[in-house]
């Protein structure tokens, strides 16, 4: 691996998260989905919700395809009855129809702190199947949001930088 490659898998969320700006987008557990549907409709580059509490701190997310279910599945449940193959498709179909609150489909949290390496936020996203992930301060509060499609963008770059013969250097960061 090339000095450039392993400069961008090791540079900071923090200079990722300055560098493409990108507002989070977050909504109280009691936040009724269709009304958050709406606002991530306005905001389509953040393609994960993430749900605080009172205080302000993290307790969940929510992906942009689990909250399109949970919206449909009250207007028309027989859109996704279509898709049920076995036991646990139908256990997932009652739990998005009976989603009343985006804490019925919230999921566990996702982040990371602004230290942590752009190889370890990518890894936890393939890991979970998310598209983005939030950076949160030592409290636990949201400070930024990293997109799946950003994070790629600025590794490959890094990566055909160098293979297109710009010196590479270990002091390099991936993202300028």
């Amino acid at each position: 691996m090339s000095d450039r490659a392993r400069s961008a898998r090791r540079t900071p969320v923090s200079a990722l998260v300055s560098s493409l700006p990108i507002e989070p987008l977050l909504a109280q557990p009691g936040a009724d989905p269709l009304e958050v549907m709406h606002r991530a409709a306005a905001q389509p580059q953040t393609r994960l919700i993430g749900v605080v509490d009172d205080s302000g701190v993290l307790i969940g997310v929510v992906p942009i395809l689990r909250l399109a279910e949970a919206v449909i599945a009250r207007i028309s449940p027989e859109t996704l009855l279509a898709d049920i193959a076995d036991l646990a498709d139908a256990a997932r179909f009652g739990h998005v129809v009976e989603s009343r609150f985006i804490r019925d489909v919230m999921v566990r949290t996702a982040a990371v702190r602004p230290t942590a390496t752009a190889d370890e936020a990518f890894r936890l996203m393939h890991e979970r199947h998310l598209s983005g992930l939030y950076v949160v301060d030592d409290a636990g509060r949201p400070t930024g949001y990293l997109d799946l499609l950003e994070l790629t963008l600025a590794y490959v770059e890094a990566l055909e930088a160098d293979r297109s013969g710009s010196s590479g250097s270990a002091d390099t960061t991936a993202v300028d």
